[in-house]
């Protein structure tokens, strides 16, 4: 359906349906890319990471995969492909079609009621009013598949945080089927927060969530970068191969790095929009902030309760000490023997089908070398 919607959204715009004239450039033009300069566009930054906010549960899935190293990079490189695809040029196809001041477009800070979204809106301009409730029906399923995400991740998660103490021991409890029952009741309890959206109007409380759920996501990666880092310090001071590694992160340690100073920036950025923003308002600061806000009070807390109730001696884990083994998919010196197998494996696989499948051998094989580049 996004696919269908950026070629009839892009033949719109450039005048290829008759009887209903296109747009083309002119919501680009004067100014109109870029409206409110730089604090305004840095605003744009938290709705971002609102929409991005998940990508990374790629590698959560990782744990339950029996060959990570075969499907994480696979993965990977569907999740970019789909980021550009369903966000990229879905954002530059609506940008192109509805001008910043179209009155159809919704916003919840003055107007909740108008519930089209700019999806709809386009199909409709370009002629395809029947298309909309087909719209509509895709947007449901899509949002059903992305609260089942979640879903799985925020439960998950609790799932690890309580069976390494960090915790109640009930959220580490799963039925037969491997199930978190408890992390997942208390998943859905939380979720039941959104319906105060319902309750204080004027996209008050919907901001806030907004915030806090697009900041989060920004925590959530520049901790990734950081966790990163000494990952693999801890993996170089105990003098393991890269090769026992099922998935080694690419344009290391530049991109981790870059994540964390991006990450400040963006946190600049923000602030700087929030107190831009006219008329200034107390109010926006602290919503722009508030994530963080959330994010010191839980790690204190924890830090506090780690020192005073656990009482351990470090606070850190001393690279040496850390537990490089528990969990781990391959063993130390099983990653280049596993590979070499698989290689032989497709190798003799190759020379068997070869003959038979012509020009698909080759680029078969140029796939799989690309795959373990």
């Amino acid at each position: 359906m996004i696919i269908l919607f950026i070629i009839v959204g892009l033949i719109y715009d450039w005048g290829g349906i008759k009887h209903h004239p296109g747009p083309g450039l002119s919501n680009f033009r004067d100014g109109q890319a870029f409206i409110g300069g730089f604090s305004a566009f840095a605003e744009t930054f938290v709705y971002a990471f609102y929409s991005y906010g998940g990508v990374e549960l790629v590698t959560l899935a990782a744990g339950e995969s029996v060959t990570p190293h075969k499907t994480v990079p696979r993965a990977v490189r569907a999740t970019f492909i789909r980021i550009v695809l369903f966000y990229f040029l879905t954002i530059l196809t609506i940008g192109l079609c509805i001008n910043w001041q179209d009155p159809t477009l919704l916003n919840a800070a003055w107007d909740s009621d108008v519930t089209a979204s700019p999806i709809t809106v386009v199909f409709m301009r370009a002629g395809f009013g029947a298309a909309v409730h087909v719209v509509n029906a895709v947007l449901l399923t899509a949002v059903l598949s992305a609260t089942n995400s979640c879903f799985y991740a925020s439960s998950r998660m609790l799932l690890s945080l309580a069976r390494s103490g960090q915790a109640p021991r009930i959220f580490g409890w799963v039925n037969r089927r491997g199930v978190p029952v408890p992390a997942l009741i208390m998943a859905l309890l939380v979720s039941f927060l959104t319906f105060l959206t319902s309750v204080w109007g004027e996209g008050v409380v919907f901001n806030w969530f907004l915030n806090l759920t697009g900041i989060s996501a920004l925590l959530v990666w520049g901790s990734i970068g950081a966790v990163s880092l000494r990952f693999r310090w801890a993996w170089r001071v105990q003098k393991r191969s890269l090769d026992d590694l099922p998935y080694t992160q690419p344009l290391y340690p530049i991109l981790p790095l870059s994540v964390i100073i991006i990450a400040v920036l963006m946190f600049i950025a923000q602030g700087y929009a929030a107190v831009k923003e006219q008329p200034f308002s107390p109010r926006n600061v602290v919503a722009t902030y508030i994530g963080v806000a959330l994010y010191i009070v839980l790690y204190s807390g924890y830090s506090l309760y780690d020192k005073f109730i656990l009482k351990s001696p470090h606070h850190f884990v001393p690279v040496l000490e850390v537990d490089l083994d528990t969990d781990a998919v391959w063993k130390t010196g099983e990653g280049q023997m596993i590979r070499e197998n698989e290689r032989e494996e497709i190798r003799q696989t190759e020379e068997k089908e070869g003959a038979a499948h012509g020009v698909r051998h080759w680029l078969r094989k140029a796939w799989n070398h690309v795959e373990y580049i």
